[in-house]
């Protein structure tokens, strides 16, 4: 019922017209309308596949966001209960156990695995949630018509991209868009000494560069 008519559509007395349950009844053996909801998203999402943890944590965060895209395309009147909770129960717990044991084989420390989780859970909701409204779809004509008014001295890089909105292949943005955020995360995590910033603001590595200025002069 949720799922075809969206939460402005759905209520308790009509979901208990359709069990053939007191409403009360239903309120009672779930506790609130919001723990209903949130079993409710917890239930769509166990119809998604999600990844054993494989050891490839890049392949897992490829697999744990194909899975949330797909819930969104499937149930997009639904998709949105999946910002309301922290998670919404053993299926999101299960998801999330993929995605932090992928975070934390990569060696970074707890606290970036932590934050970078959840901000992986905030891009990929954010993303499926925006193309199931229709915004990562090739532009229409209307649209198309309006950005070529756009006065191009104040947005030349807006204009040059118009034949690409237009050509727009949802599935390659997508594929894309994540490939940059794994990537993004291989950058922290790659060995090596990182670049840290001296008592005088400059980097050691440029600390180094400028040494060697000084002895070639």
């Amino acid at each position: 019922m949720l799922s075809r008519h969206g939460e402005v559509g759905f209520s308790v007395r009509k979901l208990g017209q359709r069990i053939g349950a007191d409403p009360m009844t239903v309120l009672h053996h779930f506790g609130s309308k919001d723990e209903l909801m949130r079993r409710i998203a917890d239930r769509a999402l166990a119809t998604v596949e999600l990844p054993l943890p494989s050891g490839d944590w890049r392949s897992d965060l490829r697999h744990v966001a194909a899975g949330y895209r797909d819930l969104a395309h499937r149930h997009p009147r639904l998709f949105h209960l999946h910002f309301r909770f922290h998670a919404t129960g053993p299926a999101d717990h299960a998801s999330s156990e993929v995605v932090y044991r992928a975070l934390r084989s990569t060696g970074l420390p707890d606290a970036e695995a932590a934050g970078l989780g959840l901000a992986f859970y905030a891009f990929i909701l954010g993303y499926a949630l925006a193309e199931a409204e229709g915004l990562l779809q090739p532009i229409s004509d209307e649209d198309e018509a309006e950005l070529k008014e756009l006065d191009p001295l104040a947005c030349p890089a807006t204009l040059a991209l118009i034949p690409a909105f237009k050509a727009l292949d949802p599935d390659a943005a997508f594929d894309a868009s994540v490939a940059a955020f794994i990537e993004g995360i291989a950058c922290r995590c790659t060995p090596g000494p990182r670049s840290r910033p001296s008592a005088d603001g400059l980097s050691h590595r440029q600390l180094g560069a400028a040494g060697a200025e000084q002895q070639r002069s």
